[in-house]
């Protein structure tokens, strides 16, 4: 296994190599310091797995993810950064990462994430999947174009595809062929959305997008 860590800091990078040599072993682990050698390092060899910072050198963070991503679609993305803003995690998913780690995660936290991810899923923070399930039974007013459009600006593109495709009726593994991702990526998103929205399942979640006028879309 090869694996791609990359921080501008040197204790940060340190501290994670040493977390993964624990983790495996046997691991050939390719250390950065900034954007450009991650690109680099991925060109010059077949990775398994990608840990990079969000905002590094030589990169506007999700520029530098958008190449990582469009260049290299087969290989696993984890961000690890000491952002918490949802905005950001909500940004990097959509670009196409497979996970998002906070750098005060613990030891056992960053091994769940990596086990998820390369298991074929995705790694969300738990605190971006609740924050706006406060109050699930909260009823929806979609006839209302404020409500509407509220709505849709706080699903992400990626969403907003799986949403439509859930409102023609599709299956899981429809919506992840049609879109090529993998079906965990697709329960992942659903279960994100179903945050979003206040609804307790893909029905409701199906109807309720084409309420949004999303079934056209």
């Amino acid at each position: 296994m090869r694996i791609v860590i990359a921080d501008d800091h040197a204790m940060t990078r340190s501290g994670v190599i040493a977390a993964l040599s624990e983790m495996f072993p046997i691991a050939h682990i390719v250390e950065c310091s900034d954007a450009n050698t991650v690109l680099a390092a991925a060109k010059k060899e077949k990775l398994n797995l990608a840990i990079v910072d969000l905002f590094m050198p030589g990169s506007d963070g999700f520029g530098f993810l958008k190449k990582l991503c469009k260049n290299y679609p087969e290989l696993p993305v984890i961000v690890l950064s000491a952002s918490d803003n949802p905005k950001h995690v909500r940004r990097a998913i959509d670009i196409g990462v497979s996970g998002f780690i906070h750098k005060s995660s613990s030891f056992e936290g960053m091994h769940k994430a990596i086990n998820e991810v390369l298991a074929g899923g995705v790694h969300w923070p738990e605190s971006l999947l609740t924050e706006n399930n406060n109050n699930p039974n909260q009823v929806v007013d979609t006839d209302s174009p404020q409500m509407r459009d509220a709505l849709i600006d706080g699903l992400t593109k990626r969403q907003l595809d799986i949403l439509s495709c859930l409102a023609q009726g599709m299956s899981n593994k429809a919506i992840a062929s049609t879109l090529f991702i993998s079906e965990n990526t697709v329960k992942t998103h659903l279960k994100a959305i179903m945050a979003e929205l206040g609804v307790s399942n893909r029905t409701e979640a199906g109807v309720l997008a084409e309420k949004l006028g999303l079934l056209s879309s």
